[in-house]
């Protein structure tokens, strides 16, 4: 039996504003055991947790950290979170919105204290293969948009080098459990690979990923997702006993 991971998607954030200390806080109060969150470099080469690649009609990259904090005051350095995660019981798992910052996020990860419970993400297959390059004992996750057979998904987890695989199909369907299956997820398996799942908040949806028991799970609503894959867990070990 495997049991799914709670991961928090921009932390506990249906209820927060998302990569923010209030959600990376309450994420931690949900029972999540992985707290997800976007980074990407400022021109000064300041790393920061942000989703959005724009702020007002420029990007952040092409603004100073001292613009963006002034602008929104709010805005988390990679350096104090991941300070901040050595001090509690919990994964990260840091996505790279510009595959620019790829050396210098895993030369971070690499150097901080709780690296082995961090995971580097993102969807540029290239970036991932670089952080394997220049610091291969950091966990890397290849985050997949397109619907693909799982021979197809193994083939690109070799050539990128990534240890799991983030399907992130939650629009290709209104029912996108349908596109899983047991045999995808034990061929990916079988390969070495780790299988992370796309955030979901329904729970009908969440519900049937668990009974498919990837890896982890993504969702907007840890303590929803917590106390589903709790209660399938416990079903499971009934089971088993009997």
């Amino acid at each position: 039996m495997t049991v799914p991971q709670v991961i928090a998607h921009r932390g506990s954030s249906a209820a927060n504003p998302d990569n923010s200390w209030a959600a990376f806080e309450s994420a931690l109060a949900d029972g999540a055991d992985v707290i997800e969150c976007d980074v990407q470099s400022t021109r000064d080469g300041v790393l920061v947790i942000r989703h959005d690649l724009m702020l007002w009609d420029r990007l952040v990259c092409d603004l100073s950290v001292a613009q963006i904090k002034a602008a929104e005051p709010g805005t988390i350095l990679f350096g104090d979170f991941l300070d901040w995660a050595q001090q509690v019981p919990i994964g990260l798992l840091v996505e790279m919105k510009d595959p620019d910052t790829a050396q210098a996020v895993s030369g971070m990860v690499a150097a901080s204290p709780a690296r082995e419970r961090i995971i580097v993400g993102g969807f540029h297959g290239p970036a991932l293969a670089l952080v394997k390059a220049v610091q291969p004992l950091v966990r890397t996750s290849f985050m997949v948009g397109s619907v693909m057979a799982a021979d197809e998904l193994v083939r690109a987890a070799v050539a990128y080098r990534v240890d799991d695989i983030h399907l992130c199909w939650e629009t290709r369907t209104p029912r996108p459990h349908r596109l899983l299956d047991p045999p995808l997820i034990e061929h990916l398996r079988r390969n070495g690979l780790a299988i992370t799942l796309w955030h979901e908040e329904r729970e009908a949806e969440l519900r049937a990923l668990v009974a498919l028991e990837p890896d982890a799970i993504c969702t907007n609503t840890p303590a929803v997702l917590r106390r589903i894959v709790d209660s399938h867990r416990a079903c499971r070990a009934v089971a088993i006993e009997t």
